[in-house]
């Protein structure tokens, strides 16, 4: 029998989640990319759906919260890939690589919906897209797979000549914008779920 947790109880499972994803990115920031998987859990716990549970933000009703969004301008004309939540920078000693922005300045508030489901932040040169939703499923069901998200359309290679993938930057720029958008929110008063004493 399946006990339903009240809210104070889910608004603690909530925090302990964002704790969980604040020391997962430190350990990522660190050079340690084979905790994307685990990332990608803690997010898909936070907000994905699924036909046998209902997400933390949902069980809290909390769909109605406005998400910091780093996305860039997608500009249709453009004839190179859209990675709208990265920087692609070149490093002497390891060539070129793709890297969360992890700046502030960069973040605009839009809608619960619009930053999950709506807003595609990668494009590539096949015309493939990707919206959060769809990269943080993919990645939490195939455990960190990186290469599940990977197609022809990368083209960009590190100093030693291999392709390099976007995925793992993008996931710690999602988690950065889920993190600072939650600092600011305040779960008991923004929470529509009822809860009697």
């Amino acid at each position: 029998m399946k006990v339903k947790l009240q809210k104070p109880e889910i608004i603690i499972l909530l925090k302990e989640e964002l704790s969980e994803l604040d020391k997962l990115c430190s350990v990522f920031d660190s050079g340690s990319e084979e905790v994307i998987g685990d990332m990608a859990k803690v997010i898909s716990r936070i907000f994905q759906n699924t036909e046998t549970s209902k997400s933390l933000l949902n069980q809290l009703k909390l769909s109605h919260v406005s998400i910091y969004c780093s996305a860039e301008f997608y500009n249709p004309k453009s004839l190179i890939n859209y990675l709208g939540l990265l920087n692609l920078k070149r490093k002497a000693e390891f060539g070129w690589n793709y890297y969360p922005k992890l700046n502030l300045e960069d973040l605009k508030l839009v809608s619960f919906e619009n930053w999950w489901q709506n807003k595609k932040v990668i494009i590539d040169s096949l015309g493939v897209s990707y919206s959060r939703a769809k990269i943080i499923k993919s990645i939490s069901i195939d455990d960190g797979e990186l290469d599940q998200l990977d197609t022809s359309g990368w083209t960009i290679k590190d100093g030693k000549g291999i392709k390099i993938n976007p995925i793992a930057a993008t996931v710690r720029q999602i988690a950065f914008e889920l993190l600072t958008s939650f600092k600011t929110i305040d779960l008991e008063k923004e929470s529509k779920l009822h809860y009697k004493l």
